[in-house]
């Protein structure tokens, strides 16, 4: 495998040893505060908000890694539908008598 990848071995033996990076343990770390402030806002905030919400919680996260944590991870907002009359009320049309009645 280390011909395949051209590395020496030690050099592979002393990745598989590391632990995991202070930088991996804070990503995964603000990938579920994200996660837990996106279903505390009813999935409606987007990255503005919802970095301004994070931190009102003392939780600071740059803009940048929760617009890349919710693309990494498909986190979108719902948009409400906004009410749109259909009914024309002003017309010369005829109207007809309710015969239900």
């Amino acid at each position: 495998m280390c011909r395949v990848l051209s590395v020496k071995a030690s050099s592979y033996y002393d990745w598989l040893s590391r632990d995991i990076s202070y930088q991996q343990i804070h990503r995964n770390h603000s990938e579920l505060l994200v996660r837990a402030a996106h279903s505390e806002t009813k999935e409606r905030y987007g990255v503005e908000r919802l970095h301004a919400h994070l931190s009102e919680q003392r939780h600071y996260i740059s803009q940048y890694m929760v617009r890349s944590i919710k693309e990494e991870h498909g986190i979108k907002c719902h948009h409400h539908k906004r009410f749109k009359v259909i009914t024309d009320s002003n017309h010369n049309k005829l109207v007809y008598p309710n015969v239900l009645d």
